[in-house]
């Protein structure tokens, strides 16, 4: 369901709207695939078409967990059959029955859909030696060859993961592993020929965690109703991939670190909906490669829907949805709408800094509410690890926000650009930041048009550093500073338009003045 905000829409008109919105997320999922109206051209998604032949687990000689890690047999190898003989047979659906199971990684193949029944459980050993040879994947922007995922496919056609069952990812000792070793030197690796790039076992550079879900080089995916516990690391990760779905997903990875929820990375055609993220990072992320290494593959993530979803408990570092910071195979046509956060480091964020370089665009973000947000709600940062990064600089412009609402929060909103390249084509409207502690600042901004914004905090409610060509419509602003609740600095700020009711209540930096506003010659609007 898609909801316009009706300008002027009271505060606790907005709340209600969005609390329902958020609620109706993962509960009573539609078995139907709704429309898509995008505001770019997207094809309408379908489930793959996978013949109805069933191969049930126990027929290849799978025999259930009974708690013992050593001792029990792994049922790798009769779920591999029941796959291999799956896709000889022109592909079917491997059921996994009620049940608890322990396996070692899951290599899936085309024109399969992997059931798991509901009252199964799918452990994966902790043995590492059982994820070895290593496989290709890409590791926070960077291709490599490592330990493999626990369920992973490549070059894949026609493939499906459903039902209500749960996979364990038993993500503790790779933890530890974490722990103990460190993050992997990825900035390093971007700079090395992939050969070189080898993380497995007695490498030397071992510390890389695997994904819990990967699909690489795949197409017409379906990932719906299944529950991912405790991965060791990112949770659904689609890599250079197109029309997938990945709907009524359950993620909890609040102890893993890096637990990011559902990745989309240098793919295209992807729908998100009714998934419900309680995540150790970022919850929905949208991804294209690293520095060196994505702006040689350059393939961008473009054409996708994020709707109908709940991001709670996203802790460490993280957000609800999420672009970048690995950006540098480009990121355009997406479009949010429809949902609800509660407890996050930040809601909406942008994080992207110089050795990215390429362009952020075309992205379009409504129907949002959000609670307890630990820093900031919506967030643009393009300086993201701060000025010592080198290399291009990204592009980041055509970003439409509209419809959120955020109660209880230290800064609403923050947007900074890059001195070389700043920020373009900025549009806030029906917005409403109440019980902040800042209200909105803009570092660096070109063409900002703020509609039907709202903001309540306790110091300066607005701030416009270096930005130019600004343009508000129907702007309440409050603080309790005692002071002009709008303050305009910076040496290459102008072009301001402002309603005739902000334009006493303006604060001045040096050297500025109220001839920056209202210009006359406003040809560029």
């Amino acid at each position: 369901m898609q909801v316009t905000t009706l300008k002027g829409m009271a505060s606790a008109a907005l709340l209600s709207l969005g609390l329902t919105l958020g609620a109706s997320a993962n509960a009573d999922t539609p078995y139907e695939i709704a429309p898509i109206q995008a505001p770019f051209p997207m094809p309408q998604m379908e489930r793959p078409s996978i013949p109805d032949r069933t191969f049930n687990i126990r027929d290849f000689g799978a025999e259930t967990f009974s708690g013992s890690q050593t001792s029990d047999k792994l049922v790798t190898e009769a779920i591999h059959r029941a796959i291999e003989a799956a896709n000889r047979a022109g592909g079917g659906k491997v059921v996994i029955p009620r049940g608890q199971w322990l396996t070692g990684p899951i290599h899936l193949m085309s024109n399969i859909n992997l059931h798991v029944e509901e009252g199964a459980q799918v452990f994966f050993t902790t043995d590492r030696e059982e994820y070895l040879p290593v496989v290709l994947q890409r590791h926070e922007g960077v291709e490599a060859l490592n330990y493999s995922p626990l369920l992973y496919g490549t070059g894949l056609k026609n493939v499906a993961i459903t039902g209500k069952g749960v996979f364990e990812g038993q993500g503790e000792s790779w933890w530890e592993w974490y722990r103990e070793l460190g993050a992997p030197p990825r900035a390093v690796a971007a700079k090395s020929p992939l050969s070189r790039r080898d993380f497995g076992k007695g490498s030397g550079m071992e510390g890389m965690r695997p994904s819990f879900l990967l699909l690489w080089e795949s197409e017409n995916i379906l990932i719906e109703g299944i529950t991912l516990n405790d991965s060791p690391f990112w949770n659904v990760h689609l890599v250079y991939s197109e029309n997938a779905i990945v709907r009524d997903v359950r993620v909890n990875s609040l102890d893993a670190p890096n637990g990011d929820g559902i990745v989309v990375d240098s793919s295209k055609n992807v729908l998100l909906e009714y998934n419900h993220l309680e995540t150790g990072d970022d919850a929905v992320v949208i991804k294209s490669g690293m520095n060196e290494d994505g702006l040689a593959i350059n393939i961008p993530t473009e054409n996708v829907v994020v709707r109908n979803f709940r991001a709670v408990n996203v802790r460490t570092g993280s957000g609800g949805v999420v672009f970048g910071s690995e950006t540098s195979g480009g990121i355009r046509n997406v479009y949010v709408y429809n949902g609800f956060f509660d407890g996050a480091d930040r809601g909406i964020r942008f994080k992207t800094e110089r050795g990215r370089g390429n362009v952020i665009e075309n992205i379009h973000v409504r129907d949002i509410e959000m609670h307890n947000i630990t820093y900031e709600a919506i967030n643009v940062n393009t300086f993201y690890t701060g000025p010592s990064a080198m290399g291009p600089s990204p592009t980041v412009r055509d970003i439409f926000i509209r419809n959120v609402s955020v109660d209880g929060v230290p800064t609403g909103i923050s947007f900074i650009g890059l001195p070389e390249k700043w920020l373009e084509n900025i549009h806030l409207e029906n917005i409403e930041i109440k019980n902040a502690e800042v209200g909105a600042q803009f570092n660096r901004v070109k063409d900002l048009y703020l509609k039907n914004v709202t903001i309540s905090s306790k110091s300066r409610a607005l701030t416009l550093d270096q930005v130019y060509e600004v343009r508000t419509e129907d702007l309440t602003l409050r603080d309790e500073t005692g002071r002009n609740p709008l303050y305009i600095m910076g040496p290459d700020t102008g072009a301001i338009f402002v309603e005739d009711d902000i334009e006493g209540r303006i604060d001045f930096g040096p050297s500025l003045s109220d001839e920056i506003l209202n210009p006359e010659d406003s040809q560029a609007w």
